[in-house]
């Protein structure tokens, strides 16, 4: 069998290796699932470099979320369930880049063979990191504004389709002006491009209105600009740091507007949530990728055995959509 590991952090296009281990075998309570797609994240190419708050013991597998068949069950399990497609709960306790994995039943969710095998595969982090930043932090109106940096990534994707069901408006910052029509289309109310310029734009598409939560995931000078537009009270959530620079803020609207800097990291939550709550978002969303509501662009699939270009391909700054590995 096949599986991607790191022996010491260092660069995502270098360090990890590919081996030959032993095939897992599931024990009471688990199964073995057969991978079909897995995706690379900023999240893996973080921990890679041992920059992420979970730093595994090394040597480590790597992969944080997926999906596959269920090929066989531990004692006790139904054997009815061989065949299933399951999502990988993306707890961090079961690695996705290899060709089997034995999770525990738990951390499987069930989801529609039928329903595009990519997108499933891109559930676990960034359309549930959307949902609970808007839900989590405010307790936003109908048409509210939602403002967002990162507004091109997967999770900002997300937080645009999410959001517009839901009623709320967002202002989504991005890197390139030539992704703007698209976001749009997508269903974005208004798209701004970081730069010189960007209060004025930013002015332009609020007039007198004023943001109600500000998610962030790039952190830098852009958070500064965008800060001085919340409502007094407002809470700015930093979920990211894409730009590698502070998350900036200016004293005076922490003082005398009296704003609130939350962080949120997934894994956190998951670690803490009943699992009711989470079977039943996942299921959620699970049924909007069904039904071709969310969905984010594919730059490239590659088989593990070219995971250096998977890798390579990954890390570009300027790449179009996510990248996956495939089986």
């Amino acid at each position: 069998m096949k599986t991607l590991q790191l022996r010491a952090f260092g660069k995502p296009t270098t360090a990890p290796e590919l081996i030959e281990s032993e095939a897992p075998e599931p024990g009471p309570g688990q199964l073995l699932v057969a991978l079909e797609a897995a995706p690379i994240n900023p999240s893996d190419l973080l921990l890679i470099r041992g920059h992420y708050g979970h730093r595994p013991a090394l040597p480590a597998t790597l992969g944080s979320e997926g999906v596959g068949r269920i090929v066989a069950v531990g004692a006790g399990g139904d054997p009815a369930r061989i065949g299933e497609r399951v999502m990988i709960v993306p707890t961090l306790k079961h690695a996705t880049w290899q060709d089997q994995i034995a999770i525990d039943e738990d951390d499987a969710i069930v989801v529609d063979p039928a329903a595009d095998v990519l997108q499933l595969a891109m559930l676990g982090v960034n359309p549930m990191t959307a949902d609970l930043l808007l839900r989590s932090f405010v307790d936003l109106a109908p048409g509210a504004w939602v403002a967002q940096t990162g507004g091109n990534s997967a999770v900002g994707r997300a937080v645009i389709t999410l959001a517009g069901l839901a009623g709320y408006r967002t202002l989504n910052v991005v890197r390139r002006p030539e992704v703007a029509a698209e976001l749009l289309e997508l269903g974005a109310d208004a798209v701004v491009v970081s730069g010189p310029d960007l209060g004025e734009q930013v002015q332009k598409a609020l007039g007198d209105e004023r943001i109600s939560l500000l998610l962030d995931a790039t952190a830098g000078d852009v958070v500064a600009e965008l800060a001085p537009r919340l409502v007094h009270g407002g809470t700015l959530v930093s979920y990211g740091g894409m730009s590698g620079a502070p998350v900036v803020v200016r004293p005076g609207d922490l003082i005398f507007r009296d704003l609130h800097v939350r962080g949120f990291w997934q894994k956190g939550w998951l670690d803490t949530a009943p699992r009711e709550e989470v079977i039943a978002i996942y299921t959620r969303l699970a049924a909007l990728v069904t039904e071709g509501v969310l969905r984010v662009p594919i730059a490239a699939t590659y088989p593990l055995e070219k995971y250096q270009d998977a890798l390579v391909h990954a890390t570009q700054p300027d790449r179009v959509g996510k990248v996956l590995f495939t089986w």
